[in-house]
Protein backbone atom coordinates (compact mmCIF):
# COMPACT_ATOMS: atom_id res chain seq x y z
CA UNK A 1 0.00 0.00 0.00
CA UNK A 2 1.32 3.43 -0.92
CA UNK A 3 1.97 6.07 1.72
CA UNK A 4 -0.01 9.32 1.55
CA UNK A 5 2.86 11.26 -0.08
CA UNK A 6 3.41 8.45 -2.59
CA UNK A 7 -0.30 8.52 -3.49
CA UNK A 8 -0.15 12.27 -4.00
CA UNK A 9 2.95 12.01 -6.15
CA UNK A 10 1.29 9.28 -8.25
CA UNK A 11 -1.74 11.56 -8.72
CA UNK A 12 0.45 14.45 -9.82
CA UNK A 13 2.29 12.12 -12.21
CA UNK A 14 -1.04 11.19 -13.80
CA UNK A 15 -2.03 14.85 -14.07
CA UNK A 16 1.30 15.67 -15.73
CA UNK A 17 0.86 12.79 -18.20
CA UNK A 18 -2.49 14.26 -19.23
CA UNK A 19 -1.37 17.90 -19.19
CA UNK A 20 2.44 18.30 -19.15
CA UNK A 21 2.15 22.09 -18.91
CA UNK A 22 0.25 21.95 -15.60
CA UNK A 23 2.53 24.06 -13.45
CA UNK A 24 0.47 23.42 -10.32
CA UNK A 25 0.98 19.66 -10.62
CA UNK A 26 4.75 20.10 -11.01
CA UNK A 27 4.83 22.54 -8.09
CA UNK A 28 2.75 20.37 -5.77
CA UNK A 29 4.84 17.34 -6.65
CA UNK A 30 7.93 19.38 -5.73
CA UNK A 31 6.26 20.23 -2.41
CA UNK A 32 5.73 16.53 -1.66
CA UNK A 33 9.39 15.81 -2.34
CA UNK A 34 10.40 18.81 -0.25
CA UNK A 35 8.42 17.47 2.69
CA UNK A 36 10.18 14.13 2.23
CA UNK A 37 13.55 15.92 2.20
CA UNK A 38 14.20 14.56 -1.30
CA UNK A 39 16.28 17.48 -2.51
CA UNK A 40 16.99 16.28 -6.05
CA UNK A 41 13.41 15.48 -6.99
CA UNK A 42 12.04 18.56 -5.23
CA UNK A 43 14.37 20.78 -7.23
CA UNK A 44 13.75 18.97 -10.53
CA UNK A 45 9.99 19.32 -10.19
CA UNK A 46 10.15 22.89 -8.92
CA UNK A 47 12.33 23.76 -11.92
CA UNK A 48 9.62 22.41 -14.24
CA UNK A 49 6.98 24.54 -12.51
CA UNK A 50 9.19 27.63 -12.68
CA UNK A 51 9.87 27.00 -16.37
CA UNK A 52 6.11 27.11 -16.97
CA UNK A 53 5.37 30.19 -14.85
CA UNK A 54 8.53 31.78 -13.42
CA UNK A 55 7.02 34.69 -11.50
CA UNK A 56 4.24 32.71 -9.84
CA UNK A 57 6.17 29.66 -8.69
CA UNK A 58 9.35 31.48 -7.65
CA UNK A 59 7.30 33.74 -5.40
CA UNK A 60 5.32 30.84 -3.94
CA UNK A 61 8.44 28.79 -3.24
CA UNK A 62 10.07 31.65 -1.33
CA UNK A 63 7.62 31.32 1.55
CA UNK A 64 6.10 27.84 1.17
CA UNK A 65 6.78 25.85 4.35
CA UNK A 66 6.81 22.63 2.28
CA UNK A 67 10.32 23.62 1.23
CA UNK A 68 11.65 24.38 4.71
CA UNK A 69 13.64 21.12 4.73
CA UNK A 70 15.56 22.12 1.61
CA UNK A 71 15.50 25.92 1.84
CA UNK A 72 19.22 26.18 2.71
CA UNK A 73 20.22 23.97 -0.24
CA UNK A 74 22.25 26.12 -2.68
CA UNK A 75 20.43 24.68 -5.72
CA UNK A 76 17.10 25.67 -4.18
CA UNK A 77 18.39 29.17 -3.49
CA UNK A 78 19.52 29.49 -7.11
CA UNK A 79 16.04 28.60 -8.35
CA UNK A 80 14.22 31.18 -6.30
Amino acid sequence: MLSAPAKLIASYDRAIEIKPDDGAAWYNKACCYGLQNNIDLAIQNLQQAINLNPDKYREMAKTDSDFDNIRSEPRFQELI
